[in-house]
C-alpha cells in the first residue's frame, strides 16, 4: 500500500548529533524526555488606507531544546570542547567536567536529528526524522535536583540557515538555504543513527 503522505507523530524516541561528514550519529542523547523544533520568525506589515494591505514574514533561525533525563558526560564534553577527567577504578572511580567554560561558548556549529515514532493517515507505521543541518549550542541548563521529579538536563542550541545538507553537500538551487529536513521513514526505525536519506536534495 501506498502512503497518503499524511503523518502523525508521537512523543519523541531519540535524538542525536551527528558527524557532520557520513551523516553517522556522533554522540547521542539519552533517555530523551522532551524535544522541541520552534521558528524564530519576523515579520513587517505593509499598510496603506489606514489597513494592513499586505503582510511579509521571514525566518531567523529556530530553537532547539532538548531535555534528557541523564548526564551525558560524553556528550557535553563534546559539544563544549573540554575533556572528562576520571581517576579511579571500577566501582570506586570517579569523574569529571569543566561547567560552564568561557571556551565552549564558541564551539562549532552541528547537525542534529530528533526522532518520533509516526504513522500515516492510512495507519501505515512510520518514522519522522528532524534533520538541523547546522545547530550553534548555547549553554546547558538544569532543572532540579528536585523532590521526586529528579534531575534533568537541557540542550538548547540555535539551528541556523546553511548552504549545506548535514553531510557536507550544497543545497539545491531552488532552496539553497535551509535549517534541515524532515524525513518519514518507512516502519519503526531504531537504533543509533548511520546515514539520513535524501542528503544533498
Amino acid at each position: 500500500m501506498t502512503s497518503s503522505q499524511i503523518f502523525e507523530g508521537f512523543s519523541v524516541s531519540h535524538a542525536a548529533i551527528l558527524n557532520g561528514t557520513t551523516g553517522a550519529e556522533n554522540q547521542s542523547l539519552y533517555a530523551v524526555r522532551n524535544g522541541s523544533i520552534t521558528p524564530d520568525s519576523g515579520n513587517f506589515e505593509n499598510t496603506g488606507d489606514d489597513i494592513v494591505i499586505s503582510e511579509w514574514f521571514w525566518l531567523n533561525f529556530a530553537n532547539v531544546t532538548i531535555e534528557e533525563g541523564f548526564v551525558p558526560y560524553s556528550t557535553i564534553a563534546y559539544l563544549t570542547g573540554t575533556t572528562v577527567s576520571s581517576s579511579g577504578a571500577a566501582p570506586n572511580d570517579y569523574y569529571s567536567l569543566p561547567l560552564w567554560t568561557l571556551n565552549s561558548m564558541n564551539q562549532p556549529a552541528t547537525p542534529c536529528v530528533v526522532r518520533c515514532p509516526a504513522k500515516d493517515s492510512s495507519g501505515l507505521v512510520y518514522t519522522m526524522d528532524f534533520v538541523m543541518y547546522k545547530c550553534q549550542w548555547m549553554p546547558m541548563s538544569f532543572t532540579g535536583p528536585s523532590y521526586k521529579t529528579g534531575l534533568s538536563v537541557s540542550m538548547n542550541g540555535r539551528a541556523l540557515e546553511s548552504l549545506n545538507d548535514e553531510v557536507g553537500n550544497a543545497l539545491p538551487s531552488n532552496y539553497p538555504r535551509s535549517v534541515g529536513r524532515l524525513i518519514a521513514l518507512p516502519g519503526n526505525v531504531t537504533g543509533a543513527i548511520t546515514k539520513e536519506p535524501f542528503a544533498g536534495t
